[in-house]
């Protein structure tokens, strides 16, 4: 049995969700292509959105038709071409057509309840409220941990695997195996310990380095990076690892005020003065926030004032998105290209 809704809004735009009764912990939400295309360049400069953020959604489009195609859907097979020249560049061909996207969220996604943080005050804005939509639901989608999967989403679920879970314990690894080493008088020590399980530690000897090296050559395979300082700043930017103070830099909150707050811009509740967010601006962005659960139901301090201080700060440090986070982009090994296995 599926249970599904629809939304329509003023003719410009539709998604829907559904939800198998026996897989009540996912959702599936669609998107339509010639919308998400229309939105793309103020998602772009807001939030940095690329195609590639939904590259597995697109290929999706031209899987499930890949074996049923129309002859108009042949034709158009044929006209993208991947650049190699072998095969179809599916997530050109998804983009060429007039489809549903289909993103995968977790249950507790409540596009109502997100539209009820600002349908006042943007009741006339429709693409305004497309793009927050969309964007929370990409934000549910890398949520996702645990969920139970068909064989046609294992390849969508390894990978989201890997960029939430293995990745940041291979920068971790990584950074532990490549920091300066210390001297035992003249000598580096070269000695590791492992524990695991809980169980006490064991000494490895590593004699002429070899466990690190074996280790290493796995890292730069499924991790790919080439130094301390890459991998240091991934782990602080994209996994949230960087402190200020005694306060965790959220960068996917600071991503979400960043990127609000431009869209608005082009609303009824643009500032009137350059770079000066307005009280009614960091009022919704808290709303919308706090509907998309990036203000936990306990924290008292991200309110609009923090808000529109930290806006400030952004406005005068930063002129795009990109400077504001440097890359959000999750990464992939550049040597596993094609491989079998992300790690």
């Amino acid at each position: 049995m599926i249970i599904s809704l629809a939304v329509f809004v003023s003719g410009i735009f539709f998604f829907n969700f559904a939800s198998n009764i026996n897989y009540d912990i996912m959702l599936e939400v669609t998107f339509d292509i010639p919308t998400i295309k229309k939105l793309y360049p103020e998602l772009n400069r807001c939030f940095g959105f690329t195609y590639d953020d939904i590259s597995n959604e697109l290929t999706q489009v031209y899987t499930k038709k890949v074996f049923n195609l129309t002859p108009e859907e042949k034709e158009l097979a044929n006209q993208c071409k991947s650049e190699n020249g072998w095969g179809v560049d599916a997530i050109k061909f998804a983009l060429a057509t007039n489809e549903n996207i289909v993103v995968t969220v977790p249950e507790n996604f409540n596009p109502a309840a997100i539209m009820e943080s600002y349908v006042t005050e943007l009741h006339n804005e429709n693409l305004v409220s497309c793009a927050l939509i969309f964007m929370a639901a990409l934000l549910y989608r890398n949520r996702i941990k645990e969920v139970q999967i068909s064989e046609g989403e294992y390849d969508d679920m390894q990978y989201q695997q890997y960029i939430h879970e293995v990745r940041p314990d291979m920068l971790k690894l990584y950074i532990a195996l490549n920091q300066p080493k210390q001297k035992n008088g003249k000598d580096f020590i070269t000695n590791i310990k492992i524990a695991t399980g809980g169980n006490s530690p064991i000494l490895i000897n590593n004699k002429d380095c070899w466990f690190e090296t074996c280790l290493n050559e796995y890292l730069h395979q499924y991790l790919g990076v080439s130094n301390l300082e890459e991998a240091q700043k991934e782990l602080d930017i994209i996994y949230g690892n960087k402190k200020v103070g005694n306060k965790m830099i959220d960068p996917i909150q600071s991503l979400y005020i960043w990127g609000t707050y431009q869209l608005l811009q082009n609303t009824h509740l643009k500032s009137t003065k350059e770079k000066a967010p307005t009280r009614p601006q960091a009022n919704l962005i808290e709303s919308y926030l706090r509907a998309i659960e990036l203000i936990n139901t306990d924290d008292v301090t991200t309110d609009a004032n923090n808000i529109r201080s930290r806006l400030n700060s952004f406005l005068k440090k930063y002129d795009t998105v990109e400077a504001l986070l440097d890359y959000k982009t999750f990464k992939s090994s550049p040597y596993n290209i094609g491989g079998t296995k992300l790690w």
